[in-house]
């Protein structure tokens, strides 16, 4: 029984984590966190809050979490055949507040 709570929870925490990421990318253009721990606060909280919905509702959020990392994945299959990680680059500057690179064409 333990085995599969936390399974589920960790199904849960990768949800989370992922929506946190997708969350600091989105809010880079409006808001540029201080410290280092805005981001940290946002993974972790978004992540922990998604894995207990996870244990509550398990066959909902265990489909969503599955789309999500399969998109995930493929997003950043795409982005190594075609930019070679620029995109994994840029969400690891978010994650630890480092500033935006200007792209120059």
């Amino acid at each position: 029984m333990l085995v599969r709570s936390v399974g589920l929870f960790m199904v849960g925490l990768l949800l989370g984590l992922l929506l946190g990421l997708a969350t600091l990318v989105a809010m880079e253009p409006f808001y540029h966190p201080p410290s280092v721990w805005v981001p940290l606060g946002l993974l972790l909280g978004l992540g922990l809050l998604s894995a207990v919905l996870t244990l509550q509702w398990q066959k909902l959020f265990t489909t969503l979490s599955t789309a999500v990392f399969g998109s995930a994945v493929m997003t950043v299959t795409v982005d190594y055949f075609l930019e070679l990680l620029r995109l994994v680059q840029y969400v690891y500057e978010r994650v630890k507040v480092a500033p935006a690179l200007q792209i120059i064409c």
